[in-house]
């Protein structure tokens, strides 16, 4: 008789919509005009759930990987990865999400990144601190030759390399 003039034990979903905690995990959503394809989050994912393919310019998630452990966005260099307070909608199937991701124009017209990777070589003291933290190994450091060379093609200017640089003499212009 007393559950009869009680409230229910649990929330009426449909009817009554979920309130979210402040620090609830959900799904991974992105930005896709922020998104420089520079696939560290690929690379920090613990379940390989996500995958980068700059050559055809998608992000893609397979949403039953996922474990929500937050490790994408935290590692994300653009900051362009969010963790939603929702769930992925229950399905049968392996949902597999896959963004387009536009490319950046020049002010040339060509598509490419924002800005170009400069070194001060004057300053730099060949430590290889950039070219260890450059997630798609573009910078090459010889100590004893005293080089620094970095391939245009790989660098995502994701500014990694500029914010371990110690005598900060990288800069994306």
């Amino acid at each position: 008789m007393g559950s009869l003039f009680k409230k229910p034990a649990t929330l009426m979903y449909p009817v009554v919509p979920r309130e979210w905690q402040e620090r609830t995990r959900g799904h991974i959503d992105v930005n896709e005009p922020e998104c420089i394809l520079c696939g560290m989050c690929m690379r920090k994912c613990p379940t390989n759930a996500i995958t980068v393919d700059r050559n055809a310019h998608t992000w893609s998630i397979e949403r039953m990987k996922c474990i929500q452990c937050g490790c994408c966005t935290y590692n994300c260099p653009k900051s362009c990865l969010t963790m939603a307070q929702t769930y992925t909608a229950p399905s049968v199937t392996k949902t597999v999400d896959t963004f387009e991701i536009p490319q950046k124009e020049k002010a040339g017209g060509a598509k490419s990144a924002d800005g170009k990777l400069q070194n001060n070589i004057e300053e730099c003291i060949y430590c290889g601190l950039c070219a260890k933290n450059c997630p798609q190994e573009a910078i090459t450091v010889d100590r004893k030759e005293k080089s620094w060379k970095l391939d245009e093609e790989k660098c995502v200017k994701c500014g990694l390399c500029t914010e371990k640089c110690p005598k900060k003499c990288l800069e994306i212009k």
